[in-house]
C-alpha cells in the first residue's frame, strides 16, 4: 500500500494559487569533458501551485525538495560532459534548455535554474590567458599607433623637402626650426646678402655702361643695321634700299 501524508489524505481542493516559494540554492560538481575538470552547478528552485485538484496523492509520487535536486543533477551531468572546462556559458545555456523542458510536476510546480561555474584552479588559469591576451592586444595596437604617427612624419617630411627645393631661403628657415634664437644673425644676414646684391648690380651695369662707351658707336650702329636687314631677308620680307644705294641710282 502507498504511504499517504496526512496533508495530501486531507486536501480536496486545489492548492492557492501563490507566489512561488523559493528554497535555498544546491551546490554540486559535474563533471566537464575529458572528466580532467568539474563544473561547480548551484541550483536555484522554486515550488508554486501545480494547477489540479489533488486527492490523496501517494507520498512516493511526491516530488519533494531533495528529489527534484536528485532529478536535476542526473538531468545536468550529461550536459556538462559535451563541454570543456572553459565553457561555462555554453554548458550552462544547454543545462537550463534542458531543466525548462522536463517535467517538475507533483504537489508542486518545480521551477529549476542551473548556474554552472569554473572552478577557481580554471578561472586563475582564465584570468592569466585574459591578461596575456590584453598585453598582445595592447602592444599590437601601439606598433600600429607607431606604423601610423611614422607615416605622418615622412608624408610630412616629403611636404617639407618638397618645399625646400629651389627656395632661396631653406637654410636660413632650417636654422631657425633648430634654434629660434638665432632669428637677429638671420635677419642681419638676409640684410647683408641684399645690399651686397644691390651693389654687385651696380657694378655689373656700370660694367656695361663703360663698355659701351669704348665701342664706336657709329660702326655700332652699322653693324646693327646690317644684322636687322640680314634677319628680315632670311624672313622673306621687303627690305629697303640702303641710303649710299639710293644715292647710286639718282
Amino acid at each position: 500500500m502507498p504511504r499517504w501524508t496526512p496533508l495530501d489524505r486531507f486536501q480536496q481542493h486545489e492548492p492557492e494559487a501563490g507566489p512561488p516559494v523559493d528554497l535555498g540554492p544546491v551546490t554540486f560538481d559535474s563533471p566537464a569533458k575529458g572528466d580532467a575538470y568539474d563544473f561547480s552547478v548551484t541550483l536555484h528552485r522554486s515550488a508554486g501551485a501545480a494547477g489540479k485538484r489533488v486527492r490523496g496523492v501517494p507520498h512516493d509520487e511526491l516530488l519533494d525538495s531533495e528529489t527534484v535536486v536528485q532529478r536535476a543533477r542526473q538531468e545536468v551531468r550529461p550536459i556538462t560532459r559535451r563541454f570543456d572546462i572553459t565553457q561555462a556559458g555554453a554548458a550552462e545555456e544547454a543545462a537550463n534548455e534542458r531543466l525548462s523542458a522536463i517535467s517538475l510536476i507533483g504537489t508542486y510546480r518545480w521551477r529549476v535554474r542551473a548556474e554552472v561555474n569554473v572552478p577557481d584552479e580554471i578561472r586563475e588559469l582564465n584570468r592569466q590567458a585574459y591578461r596575456r591576451q590584453h598585453e598582445i592586444r595592447s602592444e599590437t595596437m601601439a606598433a600600429l599607433l607607431r606604423i601610423r604617427g611614422t607615416d605622418e612624419v615622412r608624408h610630412r617630411w616629403q611636404d617639407f623637402l618638397t618645399g625646400v627645393v629651389g627656395s632661396p631661403r631653406a637654410a636660413e628657415a632650417i636654422q631657425l626650426v633648430h634654434d629660434p634664437a638665432q632669428l637677429p644673425r638671420v635677419i642681419a644676414g638676409l640684410i647683408e646678402q641684399r645690399e651686397s646684391g644691390a651693389q654687385e648690380l651696380f657694378s655689373v651695369i656700370d660694367r656695361i655702361v663703360q663698355g659701351y662707351q669704348a665701342v664706336d658707336l657709329l660702326d655700332f650702329e652699322v653693324r646693327s643695321e646690317n644684322v636687322l636687314r640680314n634677319t628680315l631677308e632670311l624672313l622673306g620680307l621687303p627690305v629697303p634700299p640702303l641710303a649710299a644705294q639710293e644715292s647710286a641710282q639718282g
